[in-house]
């Protein structure tokens, strides 16, 4: 194999492995919605009438 070639492999070898570390990076981190919905607490009497109400056992 030329030094050309092993140049080109070594290439799509490090793009390859970025690639899959930002899919990795993306996969780690939990989505916006689930964090806010942590930060909420659980009414056990709240009403369904309320918005943002959250019922134990939900829908």
């Amino acid at each position: 194999m030329s030094v050309l070639g092993i140049l080109l492999h070594f290439g799509r070898a490090v793009i390859q492995a970025h690639n899959n570390a930002k899919v990795r990076n993306l996969m780690d981190v939990a989505p916006p919605e689930t964090s806010r919905n942590r930060a909420r607490r659980v009414s056990p009497d709240a009403s369904e009438k309320e918005p943002g109400a959250i019922h134990p056992g939900g829908r």
